[in-house]
């Protein structure tokens, strides 16, 4: 089959253009398979971002309510404008869209970022009381969905496994990281005695257990991402810890590499509900890459990795002072910290590269345009 000929679109009415899984991974890796790749994102205007052409989704929304209003159906027809031979869609509002289109006769792909119903049962935005409702609510609009479409990936295998009965062809497509953006700084003497966590900063993610932590690490914490809330920040500058952070705020991808080049420790506080529990948090691979040892809360499924690679500390949840002692403890130690970053450095060259993860997609795509 000539993939030149091939042309596929990825829709996102809820991910940033530059959102890493997206453009950067699948985008990027199945232009360089030889396809015609362009996507649908929130922009202001079109234009082409990491290689890749966007076209922009106009459709403003001021909250959550009106975005699943007004995005999907813009996004549908921007869709249906490029009259694409298979479309990858991202979000689950965007479902019944991805139907018509399989109905229109077109490929469509269904990527579940992560088992959604269990992470609405850990959203603090939506009232206790409906949380669960709204999960079920979302199951069942995935399950009714996707058995009407061709395929549906997932770096989540709870998500696969429990839409798999509705869509027999699904595809584990890890989020690992690309080990060519990443990598360990030249020499471990030029890293400074910090510890780090990068991502969104919110109570489920762990935020005010790993500030209080820090109070007990004496040490810098670089802390990089959205604070949400944002009366969070004012929770977290209360305690003991805030101090010793320097919080740098959401920062782009370039910068992000260059910081986990330039610290000694990576750190997973995110509290072990089941969403978090029953899958891998990409953090725990982009660490890795970047040749950083861990301290992670201890959930089986995290210290299986870190354990099988000697590359970090497992921390009981629930008690800052030990994870800041575990941080304190490998900051203190160069030697043994140097190590473990060495080899999970190796593990993830061996393991853990989306160098994999995209030959699985490509394959995919293969088998359902061939």
């Amino acid at each position: 089959m000539n993939t030149a000929v091939k042309r596929v679109c990825h829709v996102t009415s809820v991910h940033p253009v530059d959102d890493h899984r997206i453009l950067h991974k699948e985008c990027v890796s199945l232009r360089d398979a030889g396809y015609d790749v362009t996507l649908i994102a929130p922009r202001e205007e079109d234009g082409v971002v990491g290689g890749i052409p966007v076209v922009a989704l106009h459709a403003p929304a001021r909250n959550r309510l009106e975005r699943m209003l007004r995005r999907p159906p813009a996004a549908y027809r921007a869709a249906l404008a490029l009259d694409a031979d298979l479309y990858h869609f991202h979000d689950p509002e965007l479902l019944p869209w991805g139907v018509r289109l399989a109905r229109a006769g077109k490929r469509v792909v269904y990527d579940a970022h992560e088992d959604l119903p269990a992470q609405i049962r850990g959203k603090d935005w939506i009232h206790a009381r409906v949380r669960a409702r709204v999960a079920d609510a979302v199951a069942q609009l995935e399950e009714a969905c996707v058995g009407r479409l061709d395929a549906v990936v997932s770096p989540s295998r709870s998500a696969l496994e429990r839409l798999r009965p509705h869509q027999p062809r699904v595809a584990h497509v890890a989020n690992y990281p690309r080990l060519d953006e990443l990598r360990p700084a030249a020499h471990w003497q030029e890293r400074v005695r910090a510890a780090c966590y990068v991502g969104g900063i919110t109570r489920v993610r762990g935020a005010r257990e790993l500030v209080d932590a820090m109070a007990h690490a004496r040490a810098e914490l670089q802390l990089a991402g959205a604070i949400s809330p944002p009366e969070l920040r004012d929770e977290l500058e209360r305690s003991p810890g805030w101090q010793r952070v320097r919080y740098l705020g959401r920062v782009p991808q370039d910068r992000v590499r260059a910081l986990l080049a330039r610290v000694k420790v990576g750190v997973i506080p995110l509290k072990p509900i089941r969403a978090y529990a029953d899958a891998f948090p990409v953090k725990l691979f982009e660490y890795m890459a970047a040749g950083l040892p861990i301290v992670a809360i201890d959930v089986p499924r995290w210290r299986s990795v870190l354990d099988a690679h000697e590359c970090g500390i497992s921390v009981p949840y629930g008690s800052p002072r030990r994870l800041g002692e575990a941080i304190a403890q490998l900051l203190d130690d160069d030697a043994r910290a140097q190590a473990m970053g060495e080899r999970a450095r190796r593990a993830a060259e061996r393991h853990y590269s989306w160098e994999t993860q995209a030959a699985l997609l490509v394959d995919l795509y293969g088998e359902l345009l061939s």
